[in-house]
């Protein structure tokens, strides 16, 4: 993914803006997916790493977890990590925990494809 210059300023001035530990980022980055994401929506599962549902089928999210999974940790600012943000869907009338990486919003909620959109475009680039 190429530099967005538009998405990082959104990023540094919205969910990480004066945080200066792994708590604080997390805070801010559920703050940020709560008063963005509109729920319930649709999305398409884009890769399975969180779960057993096949790439390509369309799920409905119904929630957020609310907090980021303390076990589960990606590398970001390279000394340092952050949790893993995951969703509740549901699929053939089953609920599933999916991290938002595994997930591509087909929703008409502009603010809601945008706020996953960031938050994949910080696991890649910070």
């Amino acid at each position: 993914m190429g530099k967005d210059l538009n998405r990082e300023k959104r990023i540094d001035y919205g969910p990480i803006c004066d945080a200066y530990n792994d708590e604080e980022v997390s805070t801010g980055w559920e703050v940020y997916m709560e008063e963005g994401m509109v729920f319930p929506f649709k999305a398409k599962i884009i890769a399975n790493k969180s779960c057993k549902i096949p790439i390509g089928e369309i799920v409905t999210v119904t929630d957020s977890f609310g907090d980021f999974d303390i076990e589960g940790t990606i590398p970001w600012l390279k000394d340092r990590a952050c949790g893993i943000y995951e969703l509740e869907v549901q699929w053939n009338n089953k609920e599933f925990s999916v991290e938002i990486e595994d997930l591509k919003a087909d929703d008409k909620n502009i603010e809601t494809i945008e706020v996953i959109k960031d938050w994949n475009y910080w696991l890649e680039n910070y």
